[in-house]
C-alpha cells in the first residue's frame, strides 16, 4: 500500500513515520508542506492513502484535500488534529478517519487494519500473495494469463509475476469486469476491442482466443457489460 505523510512539524512526521513503516506491505513518504505534496500530484504521482495534517501552509490540510479530491477521488485520506473542530469540513472532502493528538501507534494501526477491511469489500483488489498485498483497481487491470503454478497480471502497461494460480485469482476478481475466455487468459471485458467466435481483441493490441465451449458465454457477458455501462 503506498502512502503518503504530510505535515509541517517534523517530529510528528517522523513520529507518524515511525509508526507507518512497520506496518506490512506499507511504502511511505513524506512531505514537509502541502505545496510539495501537490506538487508530486500535478506531476502525475498518486498515492493509495494520505495522512494529512489538518493545521499547515501556505494552506492547510482540507484545502489540500479538497486539491487532491479534483484529480484523485479514490484516495483513502486520514487527518490528524488537536481537536475536533475540523472534523465536519473533513468529512466534506471525504475523509476516512479523523485522529485527535496525540496520536498512539495503536490508533495508527488500527486505522491501517480498517482501511484494508474497506479495500476487501469495496471492487477495489486486494490480493494477498506470500510476499506482499497488491492493491488494484480493476480498470488499471487489463488481463490475466496463466503461467505454470504462476499468473502474469498486466496492469497499466506493467508485468507482474503473482506466485498464484489463474484459478485462485479468477474467484477474487468482479464478473461485471473479467471473463475467462480461455483456460490461460482472463480478460477485463472493458478493454475489449472487438471479438467474434474464436477470438478476442483489446484496445492493447492484444488478441487471445476464445475457448469454444466458452464463446457464447463470452458474447451474453460483453453484452451484459456494455448495457451496463450504458446504464451507468
Amino acid at each position: 500500500m503506498k502512502i503518503a505523510i504530510c505535515s509541517d512539524e517534523p517530529n510528528f512526521l517522523k513520529r507518524i513515520y515511525n509508526f507507518l513503516w512497520q506496518e506490512p506491505d506499507c511504502s511511505v513518504e513524506c512531505f514537509t508542506s502541502p505545496a510539495l505534496l501537490w506538487e508530486r500530484y500535478q506531476a502525475g504521482e498518486r498515492y493509495d492513502v494520505i495522512f494529512l495534517d489538518t493545521i499547515m501552509s501556505p494552506f492547510n490540510g482540507m484545502e489540500l484535500a479538497k486539491k487532491i479530491r479534483e484529480c484523485d477521488r479514490s484516495a483513502i485520506l486520514v487527518f490528524f488534529s488537536v481537536s475536533l473542530d475540523f472534523a465536519p469540513a473533513g468529512y466534506e472532502a471525504g475523509a476516512f478517519r479523523y485522529l485527535v493528538k496525540p496520536v498512539t501507534k495503536a490508533a495508527v494501526s488500527r486505522v491501517i487494519n480498517d482501511i484494508y477491511k474497506k479495500l476487501a469489500e469495496s471492487e477495489t483488489l486486494l490480493i494477498k500473495t506470500p510476499e506482499c498485498r497488491l492493491l488494484l483497481h480493476p480498470h488499471e487491470l487489463q488481463y490475466l494469463q496463466s503461467d505454470d503454478k504462476n499468473t502474469l497480471l498486466y496492469h497499466k502497461g506493467d508485468l507482474i509475476t503473482l506466485r498464484k494460480r489463474l484459478s485462485e485469482l479468477e474467484g477474487m476478481l468482479p464478473r461485471r469486469f473479467f471473463f475467462r475466455i480461455h483456460r490461460k487468459y482472463i480478460i477485463n471485458l472493458s478493454y475489449v476491442r472487438e471479438f467474434d467466435d474464436v477470438r478476442a481483441t483489446l484496445s492493447c493490441g492484444q488478441t487471445f482466443p476464445i475457448s469454444r465451449r466458452r464463446g457464447k458465454e463470452f458474447r451474453r457477458a460483453v453484452q451484459t457489460y456494455v448495457e451496463g455501462a450504458l446504464d451507468s
